[in-house]
């Protein structure tokens, strides 16, 4: 029979539990060596899973904070996924931020991290003790396998409101240089109003071009008559040319592919040249998108300028090396 406190114990934490616990709770060593012979099992060293199945997200946390048993917080992917990003696919290892002092190592799925700059403004629930938002999402960034997934975390997450550029920059500055070149990039791309990685591979591409002038990411545009156009991923002000990234990714049906074509109608209506790119072709061919972009720019130039007023989002602005 488990005592009552043990129960309730195992209740509040999830079906998890450190050795010492249970003992504190009543349960003796001949019954926990019972229960891990036939029902329960430990995850992490001293830590014990009433289940013998995989664990959920939000129990290998839990346990992740029992191992450490004390001043830990969770960072990196585990944190992002936990306040929202959708990028930051949750399942990889727990990250835990840690004092130098401490002699905690890293062992399972759990990674420990020490460091000399503690997060100001972690989130305590039930439990947990996650970092910050900026601070969850620059690690994570720092940690990306790949620059793309720094970059989608990034712009996800500021995208949608869950950090501010400001803190991310002050982040990137902070923190430590491993990884920093990840992030940086991530950040640049971000605030110059990229709202997603093709995205920021356009801007990218297009400042590489020694023919093509600033282009702002993202603009609203109004035409002569007051009528609010669609906004267009790239924007060449000078001789109004909308650049459009099209992606399968964001077309998963008939009606978000209407949309497209109706949006891109409107802006021709308008005058407005419109030069549609696919995320797999500025990835394969990028030369040949930025020559194909380039024509279009010097054709644009030849004829009179649409009466379309464009104003940039924040400083979404993509400036070219020729510095035009």
């Amino acid at each position: 029979m488990i005592p009552e406190k043990v129960q309730e114990l195992l209740r509040t934490q999830h079906g998890l539990a450190t050795r010492a616990q249970l003992r504190h709770c009543g349960l003796t060593e001949a019954a926990l060596a019972w229960r891990l012979r036939t029902q329960w099992r430990l995850v992490l060293p001293r830590v014990v899973s009433t289940g013998r199945g995989r664990l959920s997200e939000r129990q290998r946390l839990i346990a992740a904070m029992l191992f450490a048993d004390g001043d830990a917080v969770v960072t990196s992917f585990a944190a992002a996924a936990w306040h929202g990003v959708t990028a930051a696919v949750p399942g990889g290892p727990v990250h835990l931020l840690v004092p130098p002092s401490r002699g905690l190592a890293s062992t399972g799925f759990v990674v420990v991290r020490r460091t000399v700059r503690p997060d100001e403004r972690p989130f305590r629930r039930g439990g947990l003790t996650v970092a910050s938002r900026a601070r969850a999402v620059a690690d994570a960034a720092r940690d990306a396998a790949a620059p793309d997934l720094a970059r989608a975390l990034v712009i996800e997450a500021a995208q949608r409101g869950i950090v501010r550029l400001d803190d991310l920059r002050h982040e990137l500055e902070a923190g430590p240089r491993q990884g920093s070149r990840l992030l940086r990039n991530a950040v640049q791309d971000a605030e110059a109003g990229a709202w997603s990685v093709p995205e920021a591979h356009l801007g990218r591409l297009c400042r590489s071009s020694r023919v093509l002038p600033e282009m702002w990411l993202n603009p609203d545009l109004v035409a002569h008559d007051g009528t609010c156009l669609p906004r267009p991923d790239g924007w060449f002000d000078d001789v109004a040319l909308a650049i459009q990234v099209h992606s399968r990714e964001h077309h998963d049906g008939p009606d978000t592919w209407d949309d497209t074509v109706m949006a891109d109608g409107l802006l021709g209506e308008y005058g407005v040249a419109v030069v549609p790119v696919t995320p797999r072709r500025i990835a394969r061919a990028p030369d040949v998108v930025l020559r194909r972009i380039e024509r279009c720019y010097e054709n644009a130039r030849r004829r009179p300028r649409p009466e379309v007023s464009a104003l940039p989002v924040g400083h979404g602005v993509v400036s070219s090396s020729s510095g035009r």
